[in-house]
């Protein structure tokens, strides 16, 4: 029998151990046997806590994009200014934090994306995630755009987040002066 308090502990290791091996191992090598290895723990713990690799996998991306969203929160409580472009700017640094965009958890959410095309469990977390994004920007924008206008541009803000982080990514950086550039250039046309 498990110790009481033992997942609030095990857990965040082998959601650690996770993001590990997916960075040595990619996605197909990041069995229950080698994360478990990883964290020191028998296989049959993660099997235990969440039902196998792919719970595991479902659990890991969760916490990347509650860590995600649980630092935006913060960013904007402490940063808030009374520019919308300075707030969305906010975001936009956010997305592209050291806390996104460390080669191990780019792989992460890398193998995520292509997962979310086939499997519907991560196919949700992908729609969660970006709905989440999309309010996050249109609750700032809406106030000097209305609610249409603030929609279409958060979509292109959203793609163009994407786009510079899966661009830097494959070049093996993200140059996030140039990205929140041009974001910054793109919101400038946009609200004048």
């Amino acid at each position: 029998m498990p110790k009481v308090g033992m997942p609030e502990i095990r857990k965040p290791q082998l959601i650690q151990a996770a993001i590990k091996v997916i960075d040595e191992r990619g996605f197909a090598g990041a069995t229950v046997s080698v994360i478990g290895k990883k964290a020191g723990v028998s296989p049959a713990i993660i099997n235990h806590y969440f039902g196998g690799k792919n719970g595991l996998l479902e659990e890991t991306m969760k916490s990347l994009i509650r860590e995600f969203f649980q630092l935006l929160k913060k960013e904007l409580a402490e940063e808030k200014k009374e520019s919308t472009i300075e707030n969305i700017m906010i975001i936009v640094k956010t997305s592209l934090s050291h806390s996104q965009t460390q080669p191990e958890v780019v792989k992460v959410w890398m193998g995520f994306w292509a997962l979310a095309m086939h499997d519907t469990v991560f196919f949700r977390l992908q729609r969660v995630y970006s709905k989440r994004l999309n309010t996050a920007l249109v609750v700032e924008l809406k106030g000097v755009l209305g609610l249409q206008k603030s929609r279409e541009v958060s979509q292109v803000v959203a793609s163009l987040i994407d786009g510079m982080w899966l661009r830097g990514s494959l070049d093996g950086g993200i140059n996030k002066a140039y990205a929140t550039k041009l974001i910054r250039s793109y919101l400038e046309l946009e609200l004048g």
